[in-house]
């Protein structure tokens, strides 16, 4: 057996038990329920009693949770291989998804459509930070090569591989969550956007910027002016100048923090002074 066969089966092992512990550890919300509310697969135990409606969640958990445990290993190589590999990944973890949802937790199809949409959005993420890297590394090249120009003015050209990403974190999630989000305790758009969505992914890409090219102040500027827009339409025209702090703020922090780690770097790195 190849080391690469076993670390698939060590992935599959370890991702799948903690699927099916997760299912264990909501036994309770799962297939009883508590006070008034109803267990979350009451129409699974309807159809096939509750030791069937376990072992039918146990194993759809433990499959995605070993999905989940392999989902870095399809985007390793390069060329169509991985477009094929990622894109098979893709559709298991979605059928089983879509199968956990409706089938266990019981959720409507006409929401299935934008759970599978949010999915997509995470493997959009990763492809597109396959392809900044990939062109970064092509710019180094050049560099190296001697047939790159110099930086752009406030370095805009440096900024605009990482435009996708930063109209998929501020624009196309957070309209994507508002669709998902229950319409009287809106817990999403409440607390994920500005909590979570927001503060890592301005922070994390525009880490990377900093790292790569330094100082890029349009960058957090075209955070803000394109969660502007967005976050008019998420939150039914209300204006909350604090989530646009933090749009503007965390890609900034995330940037100067990559600037300096760039410098520090390359003060550290030796000079040749032509002495032999």
């Amino acid at each position: 057996m190849s080391a690469g066969q076993k670390s698939w089966i060590v992935r599959i092992l370890a991702g799948g038990l903690a699927g099916a512990g997760l299912a264990g550890a909501g036994y309770r919300p799962l297939f009883i329920g508590g006070f008034s509310a109803p267990p979350l697969c009451g129409a699974l135990i309807q159809s096939c009693g509750i030791l069937g409606a376990v072992a039918v969640t146990l194993a759809l958990f433990f499959a995605f949770g070993a999905a989940v445990g392999v989902a870095t290993l399809p985007f390793e190589g390069e060329g169509r291989s991985v477009l094929l590999r990622s894109g098979l990944h893709f559709l298991v973890t979605a059928g089983l998804l879509g199968a956990i949802l409706r089938v266990c937790l019981g959720v409507a199809w006409r929401y299935l459509p934008g759970w599978l949409a949010l999915l997509g959005a995470i493997y959009l993420v990763v492809w597109l930070g396959r392809w900044v890297g990939w062109y970064a590394e092509v710019r180094q090249l050049r560099s190296a090569l001697g047939l790159e120009a110099g930086p752009s003015p406030l370095r805009w050209r440096e900024s605009l591989p990482y435009l996708p990403v930063l109209l998929l974190v501020n624009a196309v999630l957070p309209a994507v969550l508002a669709l998902l989000d229950a319409p009287d305790v809106p817990v999403l758009r409440a607390l994920l956007i500005p909590c979570l969505l927001l503060p890592l992914g301005g922070f994390f890409p525009a880490l990377s910027l900093g790292k790569r090219q330094g100082v890029c102040l349009l960058y957090p500027a075209a955070s803000l002016l394109i969660f502007l827009p967005a976050s008019l339409w998420v939150y039914g025209g209300q204006r909350i100048p604090l989530f646009w702090g933090i749009a503007l703020a965390c890609p900034l922090a995330g940037n100067l923090v990559g600037a300096a780690w760039r410098r520090r770097k390359e003060r550290r790195r030796p000079q040749w002074n032509g002495c032999c």
